[in-house]
């Protein structure tokens, strides 16, 4: 990936690719001020996902929580979301979990913010 794309797309790079453990387990690092969980997710187009460290709902730690089936559960109330989309699982809600473009490049995770 050259500087400009970099820069253009306003990507930091977060870790490398082989820190990120197997499907179902987090990985959290602070980007630019921000916690963001990582994870493995066979449904995303480059195999990871990342999205903010705090539940839409109440503030709850995501970190904490885990992930089945494609989606992260609030350790606090078990709200539940899609880690692709972001949308709220199993209820109606305008809540959204907010997620992160994600780019793998040379070895190295990369994540849009």
């Amino acid at each position: 990936m050259s500087q400009a794309e970099e820069t253009r797309l306003d990507l930091t790079l977060i870790c490398a690719e082989k820190d990120i453990p197997e499907e179902g387990a987090l990985l959290t690092r602070t980007v630019k001020g921000k916690r963001v969980v990582l994870c493995r997710s066979k449904r995303s187009e480059t195999g990871i996902v990342a999205f903010n460290s705090r539940c839409p709902h109440m503030n709850g730690p995501l970190a904490y929580g885990r992930v089945v089936d494609g989606q992260v559960i609030c350790p606090w109330h078990f709200f539940r979301f899609d880690i692709v989309t972001g949308e709220t699982i199993a209820c109606e809600s305008m809540m959204r979990l907010e997620v992160y473009g994600v780019k793998v490049d040379g070895g190295n995770v990369y994540v849009e913010l």
